[in-house]
């Protein structure tokens, strides 16, 4: 069967750097350098290239996974492994994974804007905003969320110039001593940063969307380079303008370090900051809306705008329901293990029962 979609609904392969890309950088760059330090401390680096470096045999397995599965996609693939009815409760515990999801970046922003921002607007609204500009979006197809990707991509890179600022107080004494951990230390840094590189698991849904897709994987590829190289510049930095001890106190470390920018024109460069990462959220929230909405329309066999609407409304009706800052903690906790659980266990588990199911398939064959 046909892995691609009509080619009028595809986008070239070179998008896919974008996509993934896209839905790596979220609201968790802000903070993720005040967490990673909790096992690794100084050497939290080596964490954030060793997960860098993993999601490379991520990307592997998922594009043997989706080249053996009959439709290109992983509603096809449980399906042939489990079927139907079975498949169609693996494809519903995705869809909730990819729900939750998308409430933990829409809360996690909206609660930077009421401490930074807005202290006195209430959740409901902020929160109304971002769900319905998402829903726009991902009504224009996927098309219209690839461009989003795109631009979330490509205009939010001009803040990493501000990086300069930072290095001009740097201690590079903080990155001392090197490698005094033991493998478990490693181990904690690593299971925080995880979070940070969630995303790369839709290619998974979307796949069928990208043209020649059996030839797009070394743009996957290029993109996973390219997020960990971001993420060990921006830890670096950090690390070398906070020591562990400011760190620990520090919720938003890489908004804080921004406050030292100083411009004839602009007062606050902070809030240049937190109102250009809504680009920077946006393409992860449009990415797994849209996937989530195709999940529903797939598994229950509901019209494409009925389906994401439903999924905009239980994103809506989650976020405003976390309010407090342990709850918000609880959810960013359970994304990331549940994000484990998929990238690190799932998915693996599906290329083993593939290629054993595959093996006496052939063997049948050959004794016949």
């Amino acid at each position: 069967m046909s892995k691609q979609v009509k080619e009028s609904l595809t986008v070239s392969p070179f998008f896919l750097f974008f996509l993934i890309h896209g839905t790596q950088t979220g609201v968790g760059m802000l903070s993720f350098q005040s967490k990673i330090i909790k096992g690794a401390e100084q050497d939290a680096w080596v964490s954030v290239l060793l997960v860098g470096f993993s999601f490379h045999l991520i990307i592997w397995l998922m594009y043997f996974l989706l080249k053996k599965s009959n439709n290109g996609d992983i509603f096809s693939l449980h399906k042939q492994l489990f079927g139907k009815w079975i498949g169609n409760i693996f494809n519903l515990c995705f869809y909730g994974y990819i729900i939750v999801t998308i409430s933990t970046i829409v809360r996690s922003y909206v609660e930077i804007l009421q401490v930074w921002v807005f202290p006195y607007i209430h959740l409901w609204e902020l929160s109304l905003i971002i769900v319905l500009a998402t829903t726009y979006i991902v009504s224009g197809g996927f098309r219209v969320v690839t461009g989003m990707c795109f631009w979330g991509v490509v205009l939010p890179s001009i803040l990493f110039i501000t990086l300069y600022f930072p290095l001009k107080y740097a201690n590079w004494n903080n990155l001392l001593p090197l490698f005094n951990h033991n493998f478990v230390d490693y181990i904690v840094s690593a299971k925080q940063t995880i979070f940070n590189y969630l995303g790369p698991e839709l290619l998974l849904i979307y796949f069928p969307f990208i043209k020649n897709n059996n030839n797009s994987q070394k743009w996957a590829h290029i993109s996973i380079a390219y997020t960990t190289i971001l993420y060990f510049i921006i830890t670096i930095v950090t690390f070398v303008y906070f020591n562990i001890q400011q760190l620990e106190h520090t919720v938003w470390p890489t908004l804080i370090s921004s406050k030292i920018i100083r411009l004839p024109f602009i007062e606050r460069f902070e809030y240049i900051y937190i109102f250009a990462w809504l680009l920077v959220i946006l393409p992860p929230s449009c990415v797994f809306l849209w996937g989530g909405s195709r999940i529903l329309r797939k598994t229950i066999n509901l019209k494409p705008k009925t389906s994401l609407w439903i999924s905009s409304s239980i994103v809506f009706f989650i976020v405003i329901n976390l309010k407090s800052e342990i709850s918000i903690k609880n959810i960013n906790s359970f994304i990331s293990t549940t994000g484990l659980v998929l990238v690190y266990c799932y998915i693996p588990i599906l290329f083993f029962l593939l290629n054993i199911i595959n093996f006496f398939k052939r063997r049948k064959s050959l004794e016949n």
